[in-house]
């Protein structure tokens, strides 16, 4: 059989750079190889992102660009390529295969098809709908790792596109899981973070999501295991529980709130309402007082007036939120807010946007000065090169950035440090005792 350099560039969230190894590690199953450079592949897969509409344009920029490598194959799949099908051969007249999100485990085959044909494939349903959860290459080694446990999302807010491109929730088996995270601290992950779309509607069985990390913990030797993304409306006392009780399950979590009035979420169909949102944020910080919150944050969504908007500013600060991801509000054709007129004008939109920021940065830099002096517990997974000076780069539980002075200390070591410095939001910490 043929065998194929394969180069793969992957855009969006982490689900998609967890995709994008399973879809690598299939290929090279078949005997195919990974290549670093699109100059060296016969076949290019570009994982895209639909989200908004600045990342498809990215993505088709990108593809236009790759477009030049005349003698490679080029496939696209992710969620671009769900959405938009056959249109995508038009778009960039160079791909070969168009491969949507349940549709992976059918592109080796597509993939040498198209190869030895010349054709052009489309793999929009599903064909092999399981993960294809990635092998032990281009993991070995790595100190934090990915691992996606649930796929899809049936929550339906009103902005979003991502349920009618990835599907309804579906668990993996806890079992696949635990042995996954098992063979990835064999391989020396010291990190291991669960990923899925609402992570927290993990259920398989009887088992939960708490009740799958509590196995983690329990059954794997990972030192560190975190989660992405949480809907807040399922999330209950017994995450915050299992924080207070295991130090190696991380006192962080990502929580969007999305808008701070009652109105505007439900027009984005949130489930939830300012009240219960906060009330959730009190919960965490009574079981969990350490924790940190983090957010993704709308603004500019059709109707919002600046009375509407200033609810946000105020529950920017009521729930202390460490950081938070910003948007300006931009219509995704196929979801229910697209229907709506887009009232708010761009000006006002970059305007609050601004304002956003500006509070989400003073309020970060308020709860992280208070950390300054205070001794915390690093996992390094990184050299950083600053000037003449090298530092090894870690976080705190917290999910906090600190560099260190190299030393005799190496990637994958769990030091504690005094947080002696801020700048620019990354602390710069003196080792205090190793471990």
């Amino acid at each position: 059989m043929k065998t194929l350099s394969i180069y793969c560039e992957s855009f969006g969230c982490q689900m998609n750079a967890y995709d994008s190894e399973g879809i690598m590690s299939l290929l090279e199953k078949r005997g195919h190889s990974v290549v670093g450079s699109p100059e060296a592949a016969d076949c290019i897969v570009v994982n895209t992102c639909s989200v908004r509409e600045r990342a498809e344009l990215r993505a088709l920029g990108r593809l236009r660009d790759l477009s030049r490598h005349h003698g490679a194959t080029i496939v696209v799949c992710g969620c671009m390529a769900q959405r938009l099908g056959t249109t995508l051969f038009d778009l960039v007249p160079a791909v070969r295969i168009v491969a949507g999100t349940n549709a992976y485990g059918l592109l080796p085959d597509a993939i040498m098809e198209a190869v030895e044909s010349g054709g052009r494939f489309t793999l929009l349903t599903p064909g092999d709908a399981s993960y294809p959860a990635p092998g032990a290459s281009g993991r070995e080694g790595r100190v934090s790792c990915y691992v996606a446990i649930v796929k899809g999302c049936e929550n339906y807010c009103s902005y979003c596109i991502v349920p009618y491109l990835r599907g309804n929730v579906q668990s993996r088996d806890a079992d696949s899981i635990v042995e996954e995270i098992t063979n990835l601290v064999e391989r020396g992950a010291r990190e291991v973070t669960l990923l899925g779309q609402n992570v927290i509607a993990y259920l398989h069985g009887s088992t939960g999501f708490t009740g799958l990390a509590r196995r983690v913990l329990e059954e794997t030797g990972i030192r560190r295991l975190r989660f992405l993304t949480s809907h807040p409306r399922d999330v209950g006392a017994d995450v915050f529980e299992l924080m207070a009780s295991n130090s190696r399950f991380s006192s962080h979590i990502h929580l969007p709130v999305q808008a701070g009035n009652n109105r505007i979420l439900a027009a984005m169909n949130r489930g939830l309402t300012r009240e219960r949102y906060l009330e959730t944020v009190r919960e965490a910080r009574s079981i969990v007082p350490e924790i940190a919150i983090t957010t993704d944050i709308i603004v500019g969504f059709p109707s919002e007036t600046d009375a509407d908007f200033r609810e946000t500013l105020d529950i920017v600060r009521e729930a202390r939120f460490e950081a938070a991801f910003t948007f300006q509000y931009s219509p995704r054709s196929g979801t229910a807010a697209s229907l709506l007129t887009d009232d708010v004008p761009p000006e006002v939109k970059r305007e609050r946007l601004r304002l956003l920021n500006a509070a989400v940065q003073e309020q970060r830099g308020a709860i992280l000065r208070a950390q300054l002096g205070a001794d915390a517990e690093i996992l390094l997974d990184g050299a950083v090169q600053k000037g003449e000076y090298r530092f090894l780069k870690g976080r705190t539980p917290q999910f906090r950035n600190v560099l260190v002075p190299c030393g005799h200390l190496q990637e994958g070591d769990i030091v504690h440090v005094v947080l002696k410095r801020l700048v620019n939001f990354t602390f710069e910490g003196e080792v205090a005792a190793e471990r």
